[in-house]
């Protein structure tokens, strides 16, 4: 229902320039910009934030597999169902490694590494198409990069319009490796093999996150190893999997600010959001009173976050984001986390995607570390004031 509805909306809005999938118009923008005082610098330090707690161990029944520890925080990380599917096994020992199947990708872990490279997909890509390197799609061809396509002089393959979008918003190298074949039709279908996975082009789902989808090659991979997929029983005090399962847990008290409320500011709320464009910082206030603050990347000079007051209109615990920006192109994102909208398609909302905290780097929301947004969205009710002041560094 909620998909539906801010679908709907989403289609009624036209001309915002970096507009979400779920969007909105929203009455409680101010005409005119408030009033600035002078922008006021921090002066204590960063605010350690709330990591999500949850399960270590869930049970999926769909196909009566457990998925747990490194994989769960690993599968969950990177795009989870929408991404790997389904798990196919429970941990096994395959060559000395523990590995577990899923109906995209198999999962390997690799003790000696960094803790984060433990966790890497088996080279499904390459390994399916071992004999396959003489067919037409998978010779190497020259190429350069420009504004739709990026080359690859390693793999001498290309990569371009929406698989290149997609490669770059989900995970790019360290997901999925290098591009081994071109574009090419494969099944009445586009197709394009990477090292790790094998990308679908499903024009019957246009416009959706499910237009590119990752092909089923852990599906293929469990067949031919011959691994036993038979599902097991759920292991008791195990919840069947559910997102929301994870939460973030309440923040120690924060240490006594030296900042006072900016001029302009609802600080009679008794709850209001303060984003802070000067020193990209968002603040959460009861009354003249700071309970949480959190670094925060807000709109990059060609897409600023406005200022004003308003009110968040539409929480949302995951949703997906897309449109255009004139300095970067399009952009899709899916499973945005803690989503706060407060006027028309911009948001306060989790972030996963980066880690450039600090500096303005949104299409015009405002991106906070996940577990922050987490913090701020189970703390403000839907109609929470939202007061957007200071001047955004480079402007």
């Amino acid at each position: 229902m909620h998909r539906l509805f801010a679908l709907i909306i989403a289609l009624i809005l036209v001309g915002t320039s970096a507009l979400p999938v779920f969007a909105s118009e929203t009455d409680f923008a101010d005409e005119n910009p408030t009033a600035e005082g002078p922008c006021e610098l921090e002066s204590y330090g960063e605010m350690a934030f709330q990591s999500e707690v949850g399960p270590d161990k869930v049970y999926f029944p769909q196909t009566g597999h457990h998925l747990a520890d490194d994989f769960l925080d690993y599968w969950r990380n990177n795009g989870g169902l929408y991404q790997f599917g389904y798990p196919l096994t429970e941990e096994i020992t395959e060559d000395g490694r523990t590995v577990q199947y899923f109906e995209r990708a198999v999962f390997e872990y690799h003790a000696d590494h960094s803790p984060e490279w433990r966790v890497l997909l088996r080279r499904l890509g390459a390994d399916q198409t071992r004999d396959r390197r003489d067919e037409a799609g998978f010779q190497p061809v020259s190429g350069r990069d420009d504004n739709a396509t990026r080359f690859f002089p390693q793999t001498n393959h290309r990569l371009s319009h929406g698989f290149k979008t997609y490669w770059e918003q989900n995970g790019g190298l360290r997901i999925f490796g290098y591009p081994i074949s071109e574009e090419f039709t494969e099944d009445d279908r586009t197709v394009q093999y990477f090292e790790r996975a094998r990308f679908e082009w499903h024009p019957e789902h246009r416009g959706t996150r499910y237009e590119i989808l990752l092909g089923h090659l852990g599906r293929v991979a469990a067949q031919e190893a011959g691994v036993d997929t038979s599902p097991v029983d759920r292991i008791s005090g195990v919840d069947n999997y559910h997102p929301d399962l994870w939460y973030v847990p309440a923040p120690p008290p924060p240490p006594a600010p030296t900042v006072r409320p900016p001029a302009g500011a609802p600080s009679n709320a008794s709850k209001w959001i303060e984003v802070d464009l000067t020193n990209q910082r968002v603040r959460a206030w009861e009354r003249d009173r700071v309970v949480f603050t959190s670094t925060a990347a807000t709109g990059r000079p060609a897409v600023p976050t406005l200022r004003g007051t308003f009110r968040t209109y539409m929480h949302l615990r995951y949703g997906d984001m897309a449109g255009w920006t004139p300095d970067r192109g399009s952009y899709s994102l899916t499973n945005v986390p803690y989503i706060m909208y407060y006027d028309r398609g911009y948001a306060i909302h989790g972030t996963y995607w980066h880690q450039n905290f600090g500096t303005p780097q949104s299409a015009g929301c405002v991106n906070l570390p996940t577990s922050n947004a987490g913090w701020i969205y189970n703390w403000a009710p839907v109609g929470t004031l939202v007061y957007v002041h200071g001047r955004t560094p480079g402007t």
